[in-house]
């Protein structure tokens, strides 16, 4: 029942679009989401938390770069690119978590409060997202910047990221909550 409203919701999209064909295959993926959503849970709680990683990147070598002059990122350097692979496995991570809460919005009304903030959360983070690529690896490939954000908004750029703290305890503590009702 409850998968009613997010196919209602993708139905309508795709027939404003003029998809119809595509129906089927929303509704196939509804159906597969709610079949495996423990599995689904169990994903998007890995994939953001490994961005757990990151933030610690982030804050010992950028963060604190700023504020003292000095990295205190104790890493080898060559390591410096698993750091970087796991910052883009933010991408599907953030897509996995805007489909998860999104699906519980509708599965489950008595959380869609806290499922409309944590999907605030990861929203926001696109921003964040434009700003790395810009900032490291556009920096890194041509030596220059392709824009220059001013010191103000990179900062808040940076203070976005820490926005999936919350995401990544809500998810945890669904994981811990699911194994529990399992028993």
């Amino acid at each position: 029942m409850h998968d009613i409203y997010l196919y209602f919701f993708a139905n309508s999209y795709l027939v404003r679009s003029g998809h119809k064909a595509n129906v089927d295959l929303v509704e196939k993926f509804v159906n597969f989401y709610h079949r495996y959503e423990n599995l689904n849970l169990k994903i998007t709680f890995f994939l953001i938390s490994l961005q757990i990683l990151h933030l610690y990147w982030l804050t010992t070598d950028v963060v604190l770069q700023k504020i003292f002059g000095e990295s205190f990122f104790f890493v080898s350097n060559n390591l410096l690119p698993i750091f970087v692979l796991i910052d883009y496995i933010e991408i599907p991570a953030l897509i996995s978590g805007l489909v998860f809460y999104s699906y519980n919005i509708r599965r489950d009304k008595s959380t869609a409060n806290k499922s409309y903030l944590f999907l605030g959360l990861l929203g926001v983070q696109v921003i964040h997202i434009f700003w790395i690529t810009d900032e490291v690896v556009y920096t890194s490939f041509f030596k220059s910047s392709l824009v220059e954000f001013p010191y103000v908004l990179s900062w808040i750029a940076i203070l976005i990221d820490y926005l999936e703290l919350p995401v990544m305890a809500d998810l945890f503590y669904r994981v811990i909550k699911k194994k529990r009702n399992t028993r």
